[in-house]
């Protein structure tokens, strides 16, 4: 549900406090910038923390406090287990922020967003690798696909990236098998406050439903929302049911060709304007294909999200 945060407090560590931080001087166009850098490691599962204190904020003269960590491994020990309630998991993390030597009391709760991973583990067992090549193939409208092979997908913008990868393999761990993890970051606390509608965006404003709601939207962008990924032959017969059989086997072959194209290669090698590509392309997104297919014998079941 929830994986990394980052929120930042109007307040400053005291002087004895900062004795156990790094100090840091960077020099920009505008100047330089003071900062305090403290990590610690907490806990037997080596859970890191990562402080950072300016003095002078970047916008304004008032000190600034943030604070960067994964929250189910504060809470859990652990970044693969799926947070139930966002409430409680505040609450757990709190009891061992307060522990937290050199460093002052925070409540997560008061934080401002400015960080922000929602996340979902697809449990698809051992088919999870099978999902990451024919996700390399699809486009995310304004974001650069790239493709880790057999590490995952991410589709980037500026600020906000969206994942799909093996966690057992990033983890390491034998209990996260079979996660297929779909995750979506936002770097940026002005876009959170966009997103959000709100000022000053805690956790506390951010459900279980909006985040069923944004990661669910994010499937229907790569036209995966309640649809499976299919083989040659079932994406063939579903077009050729859709839309007759010379129309449907015209779909396929482009298909086939966005497959290993981007979609102004492909405008330009059959000499299409991309507006009629375009338009082509949603003809199979509207069959309830997306563009895509997968090797494997069956489809690829859906990724259905449930929080």
């Amino acid at each position: 549900m929830l994986d990394t945060v980052r929120v930042k407090f109007p307040i400053s560590p005291d002087p004895e406090q900062l004795q156990y931080w790094t100090h840091k001087t960077t020099t920009t166009i505008t100047g330089t910038r003071e900062s305090y850098l403290y990590n610690p490691v907490i806990n037997n599962d080596g859970v890191m923390l990562k402080y950072t204190y300016y003095p002078i904020g970047l916008f304004d003269p008032n000190p600034v406090l943030t604070l960067e960590c994964s929250l189910p491994k504060l809470v859990y020990g652990n970044n693969y287990q799926m947070l139930l309630s966002i409430d409680r998991s505040i609450e757990s993390a709190n009891t061992k922020l307060i522990n937290v030597p050199h460093a002052p009391i925070l409540d997560l709760a008061e934080g401002v967003l400015i960080r922000l991973d929602m996340c979902y583990n697809h449990k698809v067992g051992e088919i999870v690798d099978d999902y990451l090549k024919p996700l390399s193939n699809l486009d995310y409208p304004h974001r650069r696909t790239k493709y880790h092979r057999r590490e995952g997908v991410e589709f980037k913008a500026k600020h906000i990236t969206t994942k799909f990868y093996n966690k057992q393999r990033e983890t390491g761990m034998v209990e996260a098998f079979g996660i297929l993890r779909q995750e979506t970051t936002i770097l940026k606390g002005e876009v959170i406050k966009g997103i959000l509608g709100l000022k000053k965006p805690t956790l506390l404003n951010v459900s279980r439903d909006f985040i069923s709601d944004y990661l669910n939207k994010d499937l229907k962008k790569l036209a995966l929302f309640e649809n499976s990924i299919g083989t040659r032959s079932t994406i063939l017969k579903m077009l050729c049911a859709a839309y007759g059989s010379d129309a449907g086997f015209c779909y396929y072959g482009i298909l086939l060709s966005k497959m290993d194209r981007s979609r102004k290669q492909l405008a330009q090698e059959t000499k299409t304007h991309p507006r009629s590509l375009d338009r082509r392309l949603r003809k199979i997104i509207d069959a309830k294909i997306p563009l895509t297919m997968t090797d494997r014998e069956e489809p690829l079941p859906p990724l259905i999200i449930s929080l």
